[in-house]
Order: structure tokens, then C-alpha cells, then sequence
């Protein structure tokens, strides 16, 4: 099994991934946008279930940062869920949601990342990796699609 920062970077790509599909692909966005809805919000509860519940104790400051800005991405999610995908608002919307999240996750893979790999034993990581898939799927069970 992969470690859980491995898991995490993977996701990071996969929706990097949804998000250049989404700009990119008009005739598959309903179901990226579908994909984007359960993935993005889980990946977000798993990390603040795991990782970042690990590491508030030896960062408290950068886990704050984190969660404000999951908080500003689940709020940018829903005003982005709202627009119809044939409204001319929908790509503005889009962009905005696409830079916040690529910069949470590249600003997430260099601090983050590097405290939980500075304080956190390889076993550790490989347990919180555990627990990290269990909370996705417990997520995605309560994905709205």
C-alpha cells in the first residue's frame, strides 16, 4: 500500500486532471462535473480526518491555513454547482475554482508535505494511508450527484 502522501498527490493529479477536462472538453463536462462533486469534497474530508488531524498539534498554523482554504474551496464548489453548464457565467466560475484549488494543492505539497514527512514517521504515514481510503469512501457514500 502507498504511503498517504502518495494517495494524496494521486488524487491531486486525478483532479488537475477534471479540472483541465472540464476547460477543455465541452461534451463530457456534465459527468466530470459529477466526478468533481464526489471527488473534491472527500478527498477533503479524508485529509482533514487523517493528516491534518496528525499534524494540528505540531502546525497549527499551516492546518489553519489549510482548512480555511478547504473552506473557501467547498463555498466556491457550491456557487460553481449552482450556474448551468450553458451559462455564460459557468467558465468565469470555473476558472476561479480551478486557480483556488491548484494553488491549495501545490501550496499543500510543499508545506504540508514537508512537515508530515518532517514529523511523521514512514509507518505513520503508511497508517494514516489506511484511514485515508476508509474516510473517502465513508465520503463518498454521502456524495450528492
Amino acid at each position: 500500500m502507498a504511503q498517504i502522501l502518495e494517495l494524496i498527490r494521486e488524487d491531486h493529479d486525478f483532479i488537475r486532471g477534471l479540472f483541465d477536462e472540464l476547460e477543455s472538453n465541452p461534451e463530457t463536462r456534465d459527468i466530470r462535473c459529477i466526478t468533481l462533486r464526489r471527488e473534491l469534497p472527500g478527498h477533503m474530508y479524508a485529509e482533514e480526518a487523517t493528516l491534518y488531524a496528525r499534524l494540528r498539534d505540531v502546525d497549527p498554523e499551516g492546518i489553519g491555513q489549510s482548512l480555511k482554504e478547504h473552506t473557501e474551496i467547498s463555498e466556491m464548489l457550491a456557487r460553481f454547482e449552482a450556474i448551468p453548464l450553458r451559462n455564460d457565467a459557468w467558465m468565469p466560475v470555473l476558472a476561479d475554482l480551478t486557480g483556488l484549488v491548484k494553488a491549495h494543492f501545490a501550496a499543500e505539497e510543499e508545506v504540508i508535505f514537508s512537515h508530515a514527512e518532517h514529523y511523521l514517521s514512514r509507518s505513520d504515514l503508511f497508517e494514516l494511508s489506511e484511514g485515508f481510503g476508509l474516510e473517502k469512501q465513508k465520503a463518498a457514500q454521502f456524495a450528492v450527484v
